[in-house]
């Protein structure tokens, strides 16, 4: 009896069968799939999150500048500002030149901030075209589009290009900067 055991045992085939192997390839690639199209989304939330802190970095840099007085080369301005048009994929912080507290061509651009190209603006409030945000010293007093009035502020919504994901950086008179 117990040789019929062994015979058995021995008789039986072992490994996978091909159906097997199969399945757990096709298990494997659908994985593979799933993960890969996790990353490449989580790539685009990324690129909005980074073109948001980028957005708010900038603003902070022109009211920074506008606290401690800085002079570029040897002119004089009258503050520092941000500046942007929705129809353009950039926005310009600039130093003023002639004390109007908003933007003008004549106007010292300090630098010009490119969005990243799967970005763009979805909206800018108050106005629906452009929006002028500029820090006067010593203080600085915070304008929005020429206003400093209370309770004035500002909101700039950025979209990641084919999805409804956006991001919105806001400010208000009193200084406050913030993204949610």
């Amino acid at each position: 009896m117990k040789n019929n055991i062994q015979k058995n045992r021995l008789g039986q085939q072992t490994g996978f069968m091909l159906i097997e192997l199969l399945v757990v390839i096709s298990i494997i690639g659908l994985l593979s799939t799933l993960v890969l199209a996790n990353h490449r989304s989580g790539q685009k939330k990324y690129a909005l999150s980074q073109a948001t802190q980028q957005l708010v970095s900038n603003l902070r840099e022109a009211q920074n500048m506008a606290m401690s007085g800085v002079d570029i080369e040897t002119e004089q301005y009258y503050g520092y500002g941000f500046y942007l048009n929705k129809v353009d994929n950039f926005y310009i912080i600039y130093a003023d030149k002639n004390d109007n507290t908003s933007y003008q061509p004549s106007d010292t651009i300090i630098e010009t901030v490119n969005l990243p190209s799967q970005i763009k603006i979805n909206s800018l409030s108050p106005l629906a075209n452009k929006i002028d945000i500029f820090f006067k010293p010593p203080e600085p007093t915070t304008y929005i589009n020429a206003d400093s009035g209370t309770g004035v502020s500002g909101a700039i919504t950025l979209e990641l290009e084919g999805t409804s994901l956006t991001k919105t950086v806001a400010v208000t008179t009193a200084g406050l900067i913030y993204s949610n």
